[in-house]
């Protein structure tokens, strides 16, 4: 019984130092501040074309930089480890919450358009509906990926993608202020120095470990 017990406690140590080197939160970040130079771009006058690519290509390199992380500084220090089936279930959860968030959003804006032509949902105020039905996607989201993979820091994450839109719609409805990309980019900015803080963390305390002929830390759990 106590073997069975150390054996579920390792796994649960195993899988929070995934996340204990803060590439997550740094590539969430990025992402982040991809969308706030993507309202940027949308205020120059460069076309479709090339902000679609602009947007793409940031996305790419956040996407990049977070395998390079992965394989560079995480596998060199933890090794690879493939985790058991409860773990494969939590993520199929966060997965099919995803998709339904997918959805949800979709059918919110079809609805929304339908409203602008004179459709379905006409006279309904979806300028402050949309931003709030934003902001209450990204807190759930992100809220049950904290709560099922057991990564707390995508609650402070969920917050901070949440906050951009209705702050934004909200200040230049009420106040007549307009923050600009940096209503995205600051929030981006704090997520990534959460994370380059615990990526430093990471680095001191699990220095590589050099094992003649042998990948460290290669296991499965």
């Amino acid at each position: 019984m106590s073997g069975a017990v150390d054996l579920k406690e390792l796994e649960r140590k195993a899988w929070k130092s995934y996340f204990n080197d803060g590439l997550w939160d740094i590539y969430l970040g990025l992402i982040l501040f991809s969308m706030g130079m993507s309202r940027w771009l949308y205020e120059t006058s460069l076309s479709d074309n090339w902000q679609t690519g602009i947007y793409v290509g940031l996305l790419g390199v956040a996407t990049l930089l977070f395998w390079a992380g992965k394989r560079f500084v995480t596998v060199p220090r933890m090794g690879r480890v493939k985790f058991g089936a409860g773990r494969k279930t939590r993520q199929k959860k966060v997965r099919l919450i995803l998709f339904v968030s997918v959805i949800f959003v979709v059918f919110v804006l079809l609805v929304a358009l339908a409203a602008k032509g004179g459709g379905f949902g006409d006279g309904l105020p979806w300028k402050s509906i949309l931003p709030g039905v934003y902001a209450l996607n990204m807190l759930v989201v992100f809220g049950a990926g904290a709560y099922f993979l057991e990564f707390e820091r995508l609650y402070f994450i969920g917050v901070m993608f949440a906050l951009p839109v209705p702050l934004d719609a909200m200040l230049t409805e009420f106040a007549g202020i307009d923050l600009g990309a940096s209503v995205f980019i600051v929030p981006a900015a704090l997520v990534v120095a959460v994370g380059s803080w615990h990526l430093a963390r990471f680095m001191r305390a699990y220095p590589v470990v050099s094992i003649p002929g042998q990948e460290a830390g290669n296991g499965r759990v």
